[in-house]
């Protein structure tokens, strides 16, 4: 599990929520669904007992990657390879006469995936609204104080506070839905099957259009889905003021066992549950009241859907006002983006141009007040056609984190830094061309010109090789690459003579990637002074009228301490072939040897060959005898009869 570091000093958001428009007339607004998928794309249906984790590494392994989980029961995304433990895959619509069969996640799983399928947009008639007033709230400061001592070990990893700091990686998404009770207020709404199921659709369908846009920012969404259960509680949310969402969240919260001394702390406390139970980057909750027999879709003081700008949370109603339900996509879409740091655009929420927000520090400076820099459509000024249309602009974009200043396909919060921070080496006592190398190696975060510097990346691979070495892995101390720090081990095989670079290469998780010479080193293989070989090419010769030559090698192992008990060949970097002695036996301190290679078998290019000696006292030498050839691209010619056509 990824352990997550503590903060110093807290930042806090501001509540920003969704405007819908100033004027009064209505328009027909045709909402986006996710096309017809690739035929890789897929959903997986987990047999009870699976194991998820491995179904998501097979996935990956293959080519492929998953966008939505749905744990324990089910997958959506890249699938090339169907795993050998799905219980079904589909890459169609699930028809009806399976989807009854279906119970629980899986079935909720199925509506889903055959939602994003839905190939048809659906239209509704959306009046624009009035704008809403007094939507920027201020959140409670934190109840934490948090210490440079609740930081150490972990102070570059995501802290307790920092739950969406940039929209790359793994995402827990809770989902709540609160139900009144009528023990407080009287109960005006209840949630039937089809408005859970279309709730869940909804949401992910928002989160499925995040992923599309940025295929470099690796969105993987793990729900904590909440949706078929709502949870009671005595007030009615839809009928009071959203500044009343203490007294529901509170109760809610506590019935999912989470009792802090406020609702933030509470929905903080589950987030980061969730982030830990699921192990995931980071994670943000949505609320969804419902307002299905409400007269306008907002609460009593005319917010709909609102959000707190880098999380813990988000708001919307049922149907939030004229948007309707079918359009809950595009309002949570826009609200996710919030929960990123992306700031409003659209003219009333007075966003100045130069504001800067997001990990990246990123100017507002497509927001419509104050004559910007840019005007262009996007998600981040409301309306549902940007969300139809895939509209973000850059702005919002850098914001969440998504820019990419080197063009290395590495979007910059987690284009990090890697370093060797300590190596040093020992020397075998009987084989003084052996090494044992330790170290340590570190993976320093992408600077933030506004919020601390934070890393989701871990180190995933290092490998060493010697000069013509093949890279070959190191061993983590602690037993697996899996942090942003790691100590590292290898032991060298013994190395040939020479004036020797020890490379390292480490690899993190995003793809970063750091090669570095550790050392250089003077070698002396001792075997030299008792063992050694020599290859000489004998003159290429045609084989039986073929066009394309033979080489033949001889070649002599001399030992001075035994005899030669066995001589090999290989070609380029494949494996050593054995070879006879040319007496017939080796058991002599000298001994020749004889071999030939079809140059028909070879590509065409340079190829290096090799041989080495080993004695009867066990010793193998670690510098073969080597020569190169080069094997010519054949050519044919062939002549054709010229025919004259009559005239």
């Amino acid at each position: 599990m990824k352990k997550q570091g503590l903060r110093l000093t807290i930042t806090m958001g501001l509540v920003v929520s969704l405007l819908i428009g100033s004027s009064a007339h209505s328009s027909q607004i045709s909402i986006a669904r996710a096309a017809e998928p690739s035929s890789n794309r897929a959903l997986i249906l987990l047999a009870p007992g699976a194991d998820l984790n491995s179904t998501i590494k097979t996935v990956e392994l293959t080519g492929g990657c998953v966008t939505h989980i749905f744990p324990p029961a089910a997958l959506i995304g890249n699938v090339p390879v169907a795993p050998d433990d799905a219980r079904a895959v589909y890459r169609q619509a699930v028809n009806e006469a399976v989807l009854v069969t279906l119970t629980g996640k899986a079935r909720r799983a199925a509506q889903v995936w055959n939602q994003l399928l839905a190939s048809e947009s659906s239209s509704i008639a959306a009046r624009i609204d009035t704008e809403i007033v007094n939507d920027a709230l201020a959140p409670p400061p934190p109840e934490r104080t948090l210490s440079l001592a609740s930081v150490s070990g972990s102070a570059q990893t995501p802290n307790y506070y920092e739950t969406s700091e940039y929209f790359i990686g793994r995402v827990a998404v809770g989902i709540v839905l609160p139900e009144s009770d009528g023990s407080a207020d009287s109960s005006t709404e209840d949630w039937n099957a089809d408005e859970r199921a279309l709730v869940l659709s909804e949401i992910t369908a928002a989160l499925d259009w995040w992923a599309a846009l940025e295929p470099n920012a690796h969105l993987t969404f793990v729900y904590d889905d909440g949706t078929a259960a709502p949870i009671a509680t005595g007030y009615e949310p839809i009928s009071r003021p959203a500044s009343d969402q203490s007294l529901w969240i509170t109760e809610i919260m506590e019935k999912k066992g989470y009792t802090g001394p406020s609702h933030f702390g509470q929905v903080r406390d589950y987030n980061n549950a969730l982030r830990e139970a699921y192990d995931t980057d980071w994670a943000f909750t949505i609320f969804v009241v419902d307002s299905s027999n409400d007269g306008d879709n907002r609460f009593a003081d005319h917010h709909f859907a609102y959000a707190y700008l880098g999380g813990p949370f988000f708001v919307m109603t049922y149907g939030n006002s004229t948007y309707g339900p079918n359009n809950m996509d595009a309002v949570a879409a826009h609200e996710t983006g919030h929960i990123f740091f992306a700031l409003d655009q659209y003219y009333s929420a007075h966003q100045p141009c130069t504001r800067q927000a997001g990990y990246l520090g990123v100017e507002n400076q497509n927001s419509e007040y104050g004559g910007c820099a840019s005007d262009a459509p996007s998600i981040m000024r409301g309306h549902t056609p940007p969300y139809r249309n895939g509209d973000i602009d850059a702005y919002a974009r850098g914001q969440i984190g998504w820019r990419d200043s080197d063009g290395d396909g590495i979007l910059d919060p987690v284009d990090t830094t890697l370093n060797v921070i300590s190596s040093d080496y020992v020397t075998a006592t009987e084989q003084p061309n052996v090494l044992t190398f330790t170290g340590s190696v570190r993976d320093d975060p992408f600077p933030s010109p506004l919020r601390r510097d934070t890393i989701i990346n871990t180190i995933e691979q290092v490998q060493y090789r010697w000069t013509g070495g093949k890279w070959t892995d190191a061993q983590p101390a602690d037993g697996a690459f899996d942090t942003y720090t790691e100590a590292f081990t290898f032991t060298t095989p013994p190395l040939p003579t020479g004036d020797l670079d020890i490379d390292l290469r480490v690899v993190d998780s995003a793809g970063n990637e750091l090669i570095q010479t550790l050392a250089t080193i003077p070698m002396v293989d001792p075997v030299d002074a008792i063992l050694d070989t020599t290859l000489t090419q004998a003159a290429q010769q045609a084989a039986g009228g073929e066009e394309q030559p033979h080489v033949t090698y001889n070649g002599q192992g001399i030992s001075t301490i035994s005899y030669i008990a066995g001589a090999y060949y290989r070609i380029d970097d494949g494996p050593w072939q054995p070879l006879a002695a040319s007496d017939g036996a080796f058991d002599e301190p000298q001994e020749d040897f004889t071999f030939t290679i079809d140059l028909a078998t070879l590509n065409p290019g340079l190829h290096q060959i090799q041989a080495r000696s080993m004695d009867g006292a066990g010793n193998t030498e670690t510098s073969p005898a080597g020569d190169s050839i080069f094997v010519q691209l054949q050519t044919h010619s062939v002549f054709l009869p010229l025919v004259l056509a009559n005239k």
